[in-house]
């Protein structure tokens, strides 16, 4: 069980995340400041630079983080079709309903690379663990990660963009297709 300090600290981290996902969904990724972020989530600014010291872009690439741990890696190394497509349906469902967020973590990427480039590294270092946990061989994590970023560029170009299919079962073939033709011979399972 977590100490009540951690559990109070987590809670501000979580806080300071609301603050930031609803200040950008009410006035975009430029229109907020973290001062307007620590003030709605009742913190002080030093408060939320201790937590994200990178500020915006440190905040985005956590709450990318966590959607990353909580709605792709259960789906990790799966092979079953199914699931294959339950994967791009519900991402491309949160990225529809958070879709002015996904626009502000772009804006963050662009304004510090360094804080994503450690996005990146996490992600490699949670699927490796996740592998190891689950016995699955390490040498396809570099396949997954490519069909992971194709499947994450075309739904955001088909959002954000231009429509990239007619319509959302389009889509998903679409992006079936070309996730399991990268992954061919790198399935585990």
């Amino acid at each position: 069980m977590a100490k009540p300090v951690q559990r109070n600290k987590d809670r501000k981290r979580e806080e300071i995340q609301h603050a930031f996902a609803d200040s950008i969904n009410q006035s975009g990724y430029d229109g907020v400041t973290v001062r307007q972020i620590a003030r709605r989530a009742s913190v002080s600014v030093g408060l939320v630079y201790h937590y994200y010291p990178g500020g915006k872009p440190s905040i985005a690439a956590a709450i990318y983080q966590e959607g990353f741990r909580r709605t792709i890696i259960p789906y990790a190394f799966d092979s079953d079709p199914g699931k294959i497509e339950e994967m791009i349906r519900a991402h491309l469902d949160n990225h529809r309903e958070h879709i002015r967020l996904y626009r502000a973590f772009d804006q963050a990427l662009l304004t510090n690379q360094e804080v994503w480039g450690g996005v990146k590294a996490d992600r490699r270092q949670l699927l490796e663990g996740f592998a190891r946990e689950s016995g699955y061989p390490l040498d396809g994590i570099d396949a997954w990660l490519t069909a992971y970023a194709v499947v994450d560029a075309i739904i955001h170009r088909h959002l954000t963009i231009d429509r990239v299919c007619d319509s959302d079962a389009e889509l998903v073939r679409l992006i079936k297709t070309v996730y399991t033709a990268i992954l061919a011979d790198k399935h585990p399972r």
